[in-house]
C-alpha cells in the first residue's frame, strides 16, 4: 500500500549498507511506545491504544570488508481499536536484513512486512503481508516486490 515509502527505505537502508565499515558487536534492543499510531487498512483503520514495540538491531563486518545488518521489530502487547471502538490485537514482526561484499561489490537486502490484525473473537480482519528484495551486482539488478495484505503498518 505504501510501496513507495518501503522502496526508499530499502535503497537507503542497500546504500548505506555499502558505504558503511561497521565492527562487529552485540545485538542492540529496546522498546518504545507506540500508542496513537495507525495501521491503515482498506475497510478500517485501527489506533494503537497500548503496548509497545522491541527493536532488535545487528551490525557486523568480516575481515575481508564484507558487512551485514538485521533489524527486527516485534509487537508486544499492543491494543488497538478500530473507528468503532473494537479492540483487536497486533501479532507479527518486520524483519529487515542485508549484506554487502567486499570482493564482488554485491548487495541483497530483504524486508519482510507481516503481521495481522486479530479481533477479540480471534479472527483476522486485516494483514500486513509485504515481502521486498533486491539483488545488486555488476551484471545483475534484481527487484523482487510482493504486497498480498489489506492494510499497511504505521509510517514511523
Amino acid at each position: 500500500m505504501r510501496r513507495p515509502t518501503v522502496l526508499l527505505i530499502a535503497f537507503i537502508a542497500v546504500m548505506a549498507l555499502a558505504t558503511s565499515v561497521a565492527a562487529s558487536g552485540p545485538a542492540l534492543k529496546f522498546t518504545e511506545d507506540v500508542t496513537g499510531e495507525q495501521f491503515v487498512c482498506d475497510d478500517a483503520v485501527y489506533t494503537i491504544t497500548s503496548g509497545e514495540i522491541q527493536l532488535v538491531t545487528h551490525e557486523g563486518s568480516a575481515a575481508q570488508g564484507n558487512t551485514n545488518f538485521t533489524v527486527t521489530v516485534t509487537p508486544r502487547d499492543v491494543v488497538a481499536e478500530d473507528e468503532s471502538g473494537n479492540p483487536v490485537s497486533i501479532v507479527g514482526a518486520f524483519w529487515a536484513g542485508g549484506a554487502f561484499n567486499a570482493n564482488s561489490f554485491g548487495e541483497v537486502f530483504t524486508l519482510t512486512d507481516k503481521f495481522q490484525i486479530v479481533s477479540s473473537g480471534g479472527g483476522t480482519v486485516g494483514t500486513v503481508n509485504v515481502t521486498f528484495h533486491v539483488t545488486f551486482q555488476q551484471d545483475n539488478f534484481v527487484i523482487k516486490d510482493f504486497d498480498f495484505g489489506n492494510c499497511s503498518t504505521p509510517e514511523e
